[in-house]
């Protein structure tokens, strides 16, 4: 019998649990270092985990609970962790958040299951194993975010992007293709000392190609946790290149090429040697100075000139969706490029309402993640939590805390505190008081609640040009 909508529990995000339960949950995971097989199945590599390691606060959750918080900005749900320890066969752990999750899913719990293991014979015990394994494979693979049919789709958009029969060779038109032996040897054999960053689908590392810097993405076939996952990797790499190749902005990623003939489909990008804004104001090394006021405005107004074309440049827009520091890269002189076009969306005249919400979460307007309503302005809202970011030097979410910036930079307004966040390492220059408010300002004009009254793009980029004089 299938469940009435209004039966089934509402899948609720990880950063929404509650803080005992978060605490009990980590207290399971950190035994036997269980959250490492956990990471492994979430998708994180092995400099995933060991920056997990290195960068854990001291505290009793320790890891997991930095696991946890990296996970959830991806916009994950606590019905999909259920799912994933089912398949570690960790009960206990899945016991404590049974409470989080739909009736309908608790039966993946095989603490019985176990049980009747322990004194069947060898057949029975294979046969019971098989069925678990059939019915966590069968719920992991359908739709888990509701009971609406429409939904094994999710995270995948519009089928007129996303198709099923989309393919390479349609999305690569013009393209250089490039030998994959040849950036084989660009990167000295993939090589650690090449290695850029890691993401849940590809590596990046650096090289040279015809005598130029260049940054080469590699696709790589890791082992999904899912099928939906995989079909998931395949179709974001597709789209990141159909919109690479369609897009051709002085403040968007450019992409030299692609390899197709070897084990792993690679892009060929622009080095930025740079690195991205979120090393910039949050992981920069000592030896690197912080960003100045004058190259904040420059990135702020770079991306917004970036976004901006990718709104009017087609008679429909195309809708980034995952606007944040990570995704905005610098070259050597701060200059900005807009990169990660995994998530673009074509969108309407007005709106498109999606199968679910994708993106990072701290950079999501409410009606976009309650009710998955996509616009132009999506964009717009993520864009102002980054002038946040950039005039406060602070994080969009402090996850531990369950801190938004956006509520600290209200709150300080509506006390008449707002100098205090001011992000003082940009410099002393006589009208860093100007600069940081007019920042300020522009960032609650394009987050208003209303996604109606929020800038768009194009007025966004008219105020840089009006009051930064910064030239389009």
């Amino acid at each position: 019998m299938t469940p009435n909508k209004s039966d089934v529990k509402p899948d609720m995000y990880i950063y929404d649990i509650p803080t005992m339960t978060r605490h009990n949950l980590c207290q399971n995971i950190l035994q036997d270092d269980v959250w490492v097989e956990l990471a492994e199945h979430m998708g994180f590599d092995k400099s995933d985990i060991d920056d997990i390691k290195n960068t854990s606060v001291e505290s009793n959750d320790r890891e997991a609970d930095e696991l946890l918080v990296r996970w959830g900005e991806q916009n994950h749900t606590v019905t999909e962790l259920f799912v994933l320890l089912s398949r570690m066969r960790s009960y206990e752990a899945m016991h404590t958040i049974k409470g989080l999750v739909d009736k309908r899913y608790h039966k993946l719990i095989g603490r019985i299951q176990t049980n009747d293991l322990q004194n069947d014979d060898e057949d029975g015990a294979q046969k019971r194993t098989t069925k678990l394994d059939t019915m966590s494979e069968k719920i992991l693979n359908g739709p888990i975010h509701s009971t609406d049919n429409n939904e094994s789709d999710r995270l995948l958009g519009d089928k007129r992007f996303h198709g099923d029969k989309l393919d390479v060779n349609e999305c690569a038109g013009g393209i250089a293709r490039i030998d994959y032996e040849i950036l084989r040897d660009a990167t000295n054999n993939w090589s650690d000392r090449n290695l850029l960053g890691k993401g849940g689908f590809a590596s990046v590392y650096k090289g040279m190609w015809i005598s130029t810097p260049v940054a080469i993405k590699r696709i790589e076939n890791r082992a999904a946790s899912t099928r939906e996952m995989g079909k998931i990797q395949v179709q974001q790499s597709l789209n990141e290149l159909r919109h690479l190749n369609s897009c051709r902005h002085d403040n968007i990623l450019p992409l030299y090429g692609i390899s197709v003939n070897g084990p792993e489909t690679c892009f060929v990008c622009q080095l930025m040697q740079g690195g991205s804004l979120e090393q910039r104001l949050f992981r920069r090394p000592p030896d690197v100075p912080p960003l100045t006021w004058r190259q904040r405005i420059n990135i702020a107004g770079g991306v917004a000139r970036g976004l901006q074309f990718l709104h009017t440049f087609q008679k429909r827009p195309r809708i980034h969706g995952d606007i944040k520091p990570g995704n905005i890269l610098l070259d050597p002189c701060s200059q900005p490029k807009i990169g990660d076009f995994g998530l673009v969306r074509e969108g309407n005249e007005n709106e498109t309402i999606v199968s679910c919400a994708y993106g990072t979460r701290p950079y999501l307007p409410p009606e976009f993640l309650v009710y998955k309503k996509l616009t132009t302005k999506v964009d717009s809202f993520s864009f102002g939590i980054v002038l946040f970011e950039l005039s406060t030097g602070l994080r969009a979410l402090d996850a531990r805390k369950k801190s938004f910036l956006i509520k600290i930079i209200k709150s300080h307004c509506a006390d008449d505190k707002l100098l205090s966040l001011i992000d003082h390492t940009a410099g002393n220059v006589e009208d860093k008081e100007t600069i940081f408010k007019t920042l300020v300002d522009l960032g609650m004009d394009c987050t208003k609640d209303n996604y109606e009254e929020r800038l768009d793009m194009v007025k966004v980029l008219k105020f840089f040009e009006e009051n930064f004089y910064f030239s389009s």
